[in-house]
């Protein structure tokens, strides 16, 4: 059954159709009113006549939202979240004017190398943001939910703004609120670059990194060098983050090996590019780091950035 859109919430904008943009949509979209904005027109019209259809728990809910193309569109939703891969966020904030009239901006991108873009928003309320839930886009208005987590939210620019006004407790959608963007960026990329390419390479799940010795071994000299040039308050707490995480999501398959499963560009740039940028500007050799970096572009077929 279509559930109603929130009508008594926030309008919220929502720019990007993957996985993370879907499953926002199908949470905030219980009490707030939602609009997607997407690349393709015939998602929108998916989005748009059908609702998001959430799956979770071998249950499936759906929720009414708004959807339209974002070319040409000139967002007026005080809050809008962007959830665009690291990759396409150039040719979403190209089109500046589409944002004239958005208060407060959340990207959702992994990696760091979005930070400068980020700049020509600084009039605005930026907060940069972790996903920690599991998510797989099933078609173009389904996603499954595959793993429980929360959303880490931190002002860049600004203020919280009108995310303030998003619950903490959102249900089954838990918002928590830090102080520190940096840290929890760095915290999240530390994660995301040893366990995301290496399950990509080896094409197993996270589980079998901390399973099999020699990965593990692989694990921890992936992690040695990361942590060399990352702002890193405790680096033995940083790597059990890094065990603790790939302990829980055991059974997941990481989004950089079902991009590369499924012939679709990696994130490797905005997350182990960006690390041999941070090594090049301290002068340190990574030559572990490098070896992934390069092994992944050659699967992906991609040109070499970094």
């Amino acid at each position: 059954m279509l559930q109603e859109s929130g009508g008594e919430g926030l309008n919220i904008g929502i720019v990007g159709g993957g996985a993370i943009g879907l499953l926002l949509a199908a949470y905030l979209g219980r009490r707030h009113g939602v609009t997607v904005y997407t690349r393709r027109p015939s998602q929108a019209r998916q989005l748009a006549e059908h609702g998001v259809a959430l799956k979770k728990d071998g249950e499936t809910s759906v929720v009414a939202v708004r959807a339209q193309p974002f070319a040409g569109a000139e967002l007026d939703e005080p809050l809008v979240f962007v959830t665009v891969k690291q990759y396409d966020l150039a040719s979403v904030c190209a089109q500046i004017d589409a944002f004239r009239r958005v208060r407060t901006l959340v990207f959702l991108q992994n990696g760091m190398g979005h930070l400068e873009q980020l700049t020509m928003f600084a009039d605005k309320n930026v907060l940069v943001g972790v996903v920690e839930h599991g998510a797989m886009k099933l078609d173009d208005r389904t996603v499954a939910h595959t793993g429980a987590g929360k959303l880490t939210l931190a002002s860049r620019y600004g203020s919280f703004g009108d995310a303030r006004e998003l619950r903490e407790g959102e249900r089954g959608f838990p918002i928590e609120w830090a102080d520190d963007w940096e840290r929890i960026l760095v915290d999240k990329l530390v994660v995301n670059a040893v366990i995301n390419p290496l399950t990509a390479l080896l094409q197993v799940k996270n589980g079998a990194l901390l399973e099999t010795a020699p990965y593990r071994d692989m694990m921890r000299q992936l992690f040695d060098e990361v942590q060399n040039v990352l702002p890193l308050e405790d680096a033995n707490r940083a790597w059990e983050r890094v065990v603790r995480i790939c302990r829980k999501t055991a059974d997941n398959y990481s989004s950089m090996y079902m991009d590369l499963a499924n012939g679709r560009r990696t994130e490797i740039d905005a997350i182990l590019g960006y690390v041999l940028k941070q090594g090049e500007a301290r002068g340190a050799m990574l030559p572990v780091v490098r070896f992934v970096f390069c092994a992944v572009k050659g699967k992906e077929g991609g040109e070499m950035d970094g």
